[in-house]
């Protein structure tokens, strides 16, 4: 299912990263092993290393600059461990190492002559000190990096071996640690479930929750929820998380504090983010800003926010908490589609739940109704299959329904079709969507993710639950 987009822009299907100076393009070189990468012109070529598995070589196409990504840990600072490995590779060293900020990381690096493979060279050799060794929390953990070509070129090659090592960065942790057991994070793929919860929250404050491939095996993605870098198709910026955790406090002040809205102040809204409610509710209806829209027809901004805010409170849940699992399922998204295509991921376990995604980029982007940054690109489908429990409790209390009713009421209970423009939505404003095929209902999400049970939720809305999620949020039916 498609928004079917009219006010949007096509995106160029061509992903380029941010590039280095001497080329026109770049490439992202990851360490397979390790969030450890740097970035360089196209086609580079790996080098063989068997002797060492966290040894990651690649060379230019012309083979002439070589770039060598390494891991250790030790006892030893970085400092100290430059110096212990300039001299294991007789490299000359006439000057102290200097200090340098690389990505937000202080390293140690040297720049000096020396001999590889007998050939006379000029090489940097860093080392960043990124915190302690998960696996051995008294020694520390050292990224190396090695970036050497000839000594009868490097003058030529000298500003792109600087903008090699300029580029130089560590992504995310590598490891996490529960029950005294040490996981690696994805890409590691695990034949058997990890004995972890999902989500968890280590104590570091990283968010992880386990995903499932397609070959029916397991990963723990790191998908903690926080600003970070840009989210704007416009401008090339595919990857960042954007701004997840901002919350519209000149409009909502009694959202940013509470979670919630205030209906007084809802009653009192004339416009939101500048532009004036009557214009918000046009371009959210059907036909106007996307064909399916923002909001039902028979809608309005306000009472949509009016509507979904009652639900949420009698959940008692707040907006960011059900935010927080449709955050999770996107930042899975960006994890894995950085690596592939398709991305190697079929589902997610949530609070011991098993949820099934289905993924892909529309042909262009989805412009905001509201005067901000957020775009949409992906459609989302998320479903959970209802278990015997639960489809024996909604037969038994709405045992009144048709058999087509039955179907609409599970169905709306356990898929959601949407996409990422939702989550930013309800953190910034509490706004889930109208009635319509992208609307993101927080009694589903509350279900579907095990925020809450099917009797918690049934207690909430005791008999009416059908009707909650199928009427329209009309200023009416708010008013009855």
């Amino acid at each position: 299912m498609k928004r079917n987009i009219i006010a949007c822009s096509l995106v160029l299907l061509v992903l380029l990263p941010a590039g280095n100076p001497d080329c026109q393009t770049a490439q992202v070189y990851k360490h397979p092993l390790l969030n450890f990468q740097f970035e360089a012109s196209p086609n580079w070529n790996r080098v063989s290393r068997p002797e060492d598995k966290m040894i990651f070589e690649v060379m230019d196409p012309d083979s002439i600059v070589h770039v060598v990504l390494w891991y250790t840990t030790t006892m030893q600072d970085a400092h100290a461990y430059l110096c212990k490995m300039a001299g294991m590779k007789d490299l000359v060293v006439g000057e102290k190492p200097s200090k340098i900020r690389i990505k937000e990381h202080d390293a140690w690096v040297l720049f000096v002559p020396g001999r590889i493979y007998d050939v006379p060279v000029r090489t940097f050799l860093a080392v960043i000190q990124h915190g302690k060794s998960v696996r051995h929390p008294k020694e520390n953990a050292l990224y190396i990096v090695q970036i050497w070509c000839p000594e009868n070129v490097y003058e030529r090659h000298m500003q792109r071996m600087e903008d090699i090592l300029a580029s130089i960065e560590i992504t995310e942790p590598i490891h996490v640690s529960y029950n005294q057991q040490v996981y690696a994070l994805y890409p590691q793929i695990f034949d058997h479930v990890p004995d972890i919860p999902s989500p968890l929250t280590t104590e570091n404050g990283m968010e992880i929750v386990t995903c499932i491939t397609h070959d029916d095996r397991y990963a723990l993605v790191p998908v903690t929820i926080e600003n970070g870098e840009p989210l704007d198709y416009k401008n090339n910026h595919w990857w960042g998380k954007g701004r997840q955790l901002e919350v519209d406090t000149l409009d909502f002040p009694t959202l940013a504090k509470t979670g919630l809205h205030s209906e007084n102040e809802l009653d009192q809204i004339v416009s939101i983010t500048g532009k004036p409610i009557t214009e918000i509710t046009r371009i959210g209806r059907p036909d106007a800003y996307s064909r399916q829209g923002f909001i039902g027809h028979d809608e309005d901004i306000v009472s949509v926010l009016k509507g979904d805010n009652r639900l949420v409170d009698q959940l008692g849940s707040t907006h960011p908490q059900i935010a927080g699992p449709l955050f999770h399922v996107f930042n899975v998204i960006l994890s894995v589609k950085k690596d592939s295509e398709r991305g190697n991921v079929k589902g997610i376990l949530y609070n011991k739940r098993k949820i099934y995604l289905k993924f892909w980029g529309a042909k262009g982007w989805q412009e905001s109704i509201f005067s901000d940054e957020i775009l949409g690109y992906w459609e989302i489908e998320i479903r959970r299959e209802l278990d015997q429990e639960e489809q024996a409790f909604l037969s038994r209390r709405y045992s009144d329904l048709t058999e087509e009713e039955m179907a609409e009421l599970k169905e709306k209970l356990s898929y959601i079709h949407t996409g990422e423009i939702v989550p930013f939505y309800i953190m910034r404003y509490g706004f889930y969507e109208g009635h319509t095929g992208y609307r993101a209902d927080p009694i589903s999400i509350s279900l579907i993710f095990g925020l809450k049970s099917m009797e918690e939720i049934e207690n909430a809305f005791e008999g009416v639950l059908y009707k909650k999620l199928t009427n329209h949020f009309t200023k009416e039916d708010l008013n009855k």
